[in-house]
């Protein structure tokens, strides 16, 4: 199951990748796509900062992220705190880029963190070490299309790729160089999986998606594969039917997850396609893990061991996060399903 840190917290009152893995072992569950990645040391020139501050008001938290550049300044708000159920639950209200002229300086910073950024590997050796055969203390990198969606939200970024594509392939050619650095911090680290997230591009049309991510995909999935021992993936979410046969025609990943049950594409149909050329990952309803009984847990991981696992390649999965309010008894479920009829 995908375990992060809004179960974590709501379960243990602790976030982390170690709070995570705690809670696999109560399980018996394997970690993987945890809160693990590795973390960048980032000297900044004189002028330039990178500021995070948060306050409370009322039943909320506001937390600004502000980038503060000799040109001007980027301000992004979340706030959270307001799901008393869900505490680490968040809403962007804000985002960095408002104008025509954040994107500059938008640019201007991602090219500052380009030279002066340097991979810090303590804490992901560290997870790796602990984990051991336990889990996959996997690397996570947002694809460069995600990183712009998340600067400048979902539906301004849509409208962008028809008002200014012109300045849209300008910051995705910088991010592509930043990202490229990132994977190869993840190809020196002793991380077996980079877990690639494609979050964002789930409404792009078959035009947008081959001119905007999937060339960033292809060069990816290239530099990973030339080095023995390294893997990727791609989380791919919504409406993907239409980008799934460009994305394994042309990148062919090691693996695709979640394929959540409000995807345009069943895991059925999915591994009878393209189960023979890639790992399948997910498709359990994580509703269920909080809402369902035990016994729907187990019809839903028998539901999903029917249609995944003949021929093998498919890991059976939740489609796409556990909630923060799941069971743990639902998720054991899930693992005790799986040990008893998941077997080839």
């Amino acid at each position: 199951p995908l375990i992060h840190n809004r179960f974590a917290y709501t379960t243990l009152g602790k976030t982390g990748w170690r709070a995570v893995f705690e809670i696999h072992q109560m399980i018996g569950s394997i970690y993987f796509r945890g809160p693990t990645s590795i973390k960048w040391r980032v000297r900044l020139p004189e002028g330039w900062a990178e500021i995070s501050r948060s306050w409370r008001e009322a039943h909320k938290i506001i937390t600004d992220h502000l980038i503060k550049t000799p040109f001007g300044l980027l301000r992004e708000r979340t706030i959270s705190g307001f799901n008393p159920r869900d505490p680490l639950s968040s809403k962007t209200t804000e985002f960095l880029i408002k104008s025509e002229r954040d994107y500059e300086l938008y640019k201007a910073y991602l090219e500052v963190w380009l030279r002066r950024a340097e991979p810090d590997f303590k804490e992901i050796s560290e997870a790796c070490r602990v984990m051991g055969d336990q889990g996959v203390a996997q690397v996570s990198i947002d694809a460069a299309f995600t990183d712009l969606v998340k600067a400048r939200g979902v539906k301004q970024a849509y409208m962008d790729l028809y008002l200014r594509p012109r300045v849209i392939k300008e910051v995705l050619e910088i991010l592509w160089e930043i990202k490229e650095k990132e994977i190869e911090a993840f190809l020196d680290s002793p991380s077996e999986v980079l877990y690639y997230d494609l979050w964002g591009a789930f409404g792009l049309g078959p035009n947008h998606f081959r001119c905007f991510v999937l060339p960033e995909l292809e060069r990816a999935v290239r530099l990973v594969k030339q080095v023995e021992g390294k893997y990727i993936g791609f989380y791919m979410v919504g409406r993907i039917k239409r980008q799934l046969p460009m994305v394994i025609q042309h990148a062919c990943p090691d693996f695709i997850e979640p394929f959540e049950l409000q995807s345009d594409i069943t895991l059925r149909d999915a591994k009878s396609l393209y189960g023979d050329r890639i790992c399948i990952m997910g498709n359990f309803d994580p509703v269920l893990l909080a809402f369902g009984t035990y016994e729907d847990c187990v019809k839903e991981t028998l539901r999903c061991l029917s249609e995944g696992m003949t021929n093998g390649g498919y890991v059976l999965v939740t489609g796409d996060e556990v909630p923060a309010n799941a069971k743990l008894d639902n998720l054991r479920a899930i693992v005790r399903t799986v040990e008893k009829y998941g077997r080839y």
